[in-house]
């Protein structure tokens, strides 16, 4: 179900302008009388101000180091395995 199909969808592409124009201006349409959404995009529009305003900060060695032999050291969880269905098509298998 595409984003036209169904307005909900749209909201995390709308809060970054990642919908093409007239997509744009038929979720601002549905945002109009949507509770749910308008709730959904103050939320994420809080979520991308902190984002923008957050700041890289380069790990100190030793934590890096110890984190890394965690990871070593940590057993994996594998992915389940399925058959795709018709709908969702072939499906990669990341089970290693």
């Amino acid at each position: 179900m595409s984003a036209v199909e169904d307005p909900h969808q749209a909201v995390g592409a709308y809060v970054l302008h990642a919908l093409p124009p007239e997509e744009a201006a038929a979720f601002s349409h549905h945002l109009a009388g949507c509770d749910a959404c308008t709730r959904e995009v103050a939320g994420l529009e809080a979520t991308v101000a902190c984002l923008a305003d957050a700041e890289a900060v380069t790990p100190p060695d030793a934590l890096r180091q110890r984190v890394l032999e965690r990871i070593a050291t940590t057993a994996q969880e594998h992915l389940l395995r399925r058959e795709p269905s018709r709908r969702e098509g072939p499906r990669l298998d990341l089970e290693v």
